[in-house]
């Protein structure tokens, strides 16, 4: 894990993932950095309170300076065996079975190796009233980039992906009742009735 320096009003720690803006790239989705619990302390409340941060690292030759989004943050404390302690920060609204803030949107951030699609559908299936199969995970993953639901987050640092999503629900029931209507295969195929050969549909 590489550790990069991260700076607030004279305040000093480390940080190993940062998750920005894709196209502004000076806002903050997802941050991770250690340090001794004051100055982690101080670095997390300059962001919070609108005195943003800088980043020194060598990511890409440049020092960028960030602030934090309108939306609110979680932020999980640990403490570790050295003394030192982690924090990490985060949207509310990755959080399992949290719409406080909008009930169509939620954030998935996760290592490369996991499995996204998986994890977006425990969430969609969270936030919608629609009843859904988890075969259905990689056809919905396609139906919210062609609709434009989905953002890739950019990875400033680190190793972890993050992904914006927001929908319109009546939009995704018309297009799961359509599909049902015309027997898409990556829809139906879950009620077929198992071991079948002729392609009928399972009785309910």
């Amino acid at each position: 894990m590489k550790l990069y320096p991260i700076r607030a009003m004279g305040i000093r720690a480390f940080c190993s993932d940062v998750i920005v803006d894709p196209e502004e790239m000076d806002t903050i989705y997802f941050l991770s950095v250690a340090g001794y619990q004051a100055t982690v302390k101080g670095i997390i409340a300059n962001l919070l309170e609108h005195y943003g941060i800088e980043i020194g690292i060598d990511i890409d030759g440049h020092t960028h300076y960030l602030g934090r989004l309108d939306i609110g943050y979680r932020v999980q404390v640990k403490k570790m065996p050295s003394g030192l302690v982690h924090a990490i920060l985060f949207p509310r609204l990755a959080l399992p079975k949290n719409d406080e803030e909008d009930p169509n949107a939620f954030y998935i951030f996760a290592e490369e190796n996991e499995d996204i699609t998986a994890r977006f559908f425990r969430h969609l299936e969270e936030k919608s009233d629609i009843p859904m199969h988890p075969s259905w995970a990689g056809w919905l993953w396609q139906i919210f980039e062609r609709e434009q639901w989905l953002i890739g987050l950019c990875t400033l640092a680190g190793t972890y992906k993050g992904y914006s999503f927001r929908f319109d629900p009546e939009e995704l029931h018309d297009l799961v009742s359509r599909a049902l209507r015309n027997e898409e295969p990556a829809i139906i195929d879950c009620m077929r009735r198992k071991g079948g050969s002729d392609g009928k549909l399972g009785s309910a």
